[in-house]
């Protein structure tokens, strides 16, 4: 092109023939078109070495201090890193929902090395905006290892294919081992000699069914050592109920054991935002990062009558024999059922389980010696086998009076108190009423 050009220079207007009147105008147009020319070809001289000059840069991918490869560009090696990101992501149980639409990573620019390449610094850092909270929303993900970007000189033949660098990415550079499976092997065999964990060869060998592998089978033992490792957090999103409190208002004018709602508790609703971290979909913790109240809870008042009424009950029931230990509960015994429970204790007194008013004490078949209290509350408490009754019929009871001594009477097989709670005429599980009190 310069030398055409040139000699177009030469003789820039061969068919023109100037006169003597117009030849200071013939000198002054010439003069300007050789300007021209000339500037015009230095223009193009120039492009040609910057275009020639950019051929021959590339930019190397260095991972924490070792090359990876050689690609065409800075755009060419972050189109790289994003799709091996988003090859991932999916392998470790992940969308990309939430990244998509964005900058998969943030640059910065860094000092030079010695021979004053250009090099970029891949932070690794992948700040999303905050996610629509949803259940298990990806917020970001990064590469743990420090990435360089670096320009250096280059010839054409330099750059490499992207697949190849992704399974160098990927396997870490690692060359398949195939392995022929021979008469003894098994799986924890390979394992063992090979120094490798059963699961890589599971995971590289999905047709092993049963750890059955025959004479002769090819198995895959490579074992990748990944050059980039991706760092996850998923927020999940949850709602959770919040007990109400109770507020308990005495009452006077209510008997004892009595209770009357005067407001209805709302539990309260909370939602809480967790992060869950993960290094190549491994868990690693877990934490909240957010509370917002949906609801607030509303405390409940209920009025607590205090009224005591002569030889009425409370309704809350205590133990009738101090540190009682049983010995046959409620419910089916020996082909029958058994409507109350058995218990000893290293005391022998026995007292009333409620406020009320006797209204038997005496011998009762199976039961001997026996006393009922009636807590004109709709409740009755039995106490069977005494050796000793202490009360009469009629008699007003205060709830922990003594009334009795344990004994073996009736149907009994050694000293013990035969106890019932009965609801008109239910024979209830005592246990029921008492773990009330415990």
């Amino acid at each position: 092109m310069f030398v055409v050009l040139a000699g177009c220079l030469m003789r820039p207007f061969p068919n023109v023939q100037g006169t003597p009147a117009g030849k200071e105008l013939d000198h002054v147009n010439q003069q300007s078109y050789d300007d021209f020319i000339y500037s015009e070809l230095e223009l193009e001289i120039n492009e040609q070495e910057r275009l020639w000059a950019a051929s021959k840069r590339g930019v190397q991918i260095v991972i924490d201090g070792s090359p990876l490869g050689i690609v065409k560009d800075e755009e060419a090696a972050a189109a790289l890193l994003e799709q091996y990101k988003q090859s991932r992501l999916p392998k470790i149980g992940l969308n990309t929902a939430t990244l998509n639409g964005s900058d998969s990573t943030n640059t910065a620019t860094v000092a030079t090395a010695a021979d004053k390449a250009k090099v970029r610094i891949l932070t690794a850092a992948i700040d999303k905006e905050q996610a629509t909270e949803q259940p298990g929303q990806l917020q970001s993900a990064e590469f743990m290892q420090h990435i360089e970007l670096v320009q250096i000189d280059i010839e054409p033949e330099d750059i490499e294919n992207n697949d190849t660098l992704l399974d160098k990415i990927a396997t870490g550079g690692v060359k398949p081992f195939i392995y022929t499976v021979v008469r003894g092997d098994c799986i924890s065999c390979l394992a063992y000699k090979f120094k490798i964990d059963k699961q890589v060869i599971y995971n590289n060998n999905p047709q092993i069914r049963n750890d059955l592998i025959r004479i002769g089978e090819q198995l895959d033992l490579s074992v990748s050592q990944p050059m980039l490792t991706l760092k996850t957090v998923e927020q999940r999103i949850s709602s959770i109920e919040v007990p109400f409190t109770t507020e308990y208002v005495e009452d006077n004018s209510l008997k004892a054991g009595v209770q009357e709602v005067v407001s209805a508790g709302i539990p309260g609703l909370l939602r809480v935002a967790t992060n869950t971290t993960r290094i190549d979909g491994e868990f690693i913790e877990e934490a909240e990062v957010n509370q917002t109240w949906i609801r607030s809870a509303t405390q409940a008042v209920v009025k607590k009558g205090t009224m005591i009424v002569a030889g009425m009950g409370t309704g809350q029931f205590s133990w009738p024999v101090y540190r009682a230990k049983l010995t046959s509960d409620y419910g089916s015994r020996w082909g029958g059922f058994h409507p109350g429970m058995d218990m000893v204790s290293e005391q022998s007194g026995i007292t009333a389980s409620d406020h009320g008013v006797v209204s038997f004490a005496g011998w009762k078949t199976g039961y001997g010696n026996c006393i009922i209290i009636d807590h004109h509350n709709g409740y009755s408490t039995l106490y069977g086998h005494l050796s000793k009754i202490s009360v009469a019929l009629d008699d007003r009871i205060e709830k922990g009076d003594k009334i009795g001594v344990m004994g073996s009477t009736g149907n009994a097989t050694g000293v013990h108190l035969h106890f019932e709670i009965r609801k008109g005429e239910v024979q209830e599980n005592p246990m029921k009423y008492l773990l009330k009190a415990s």
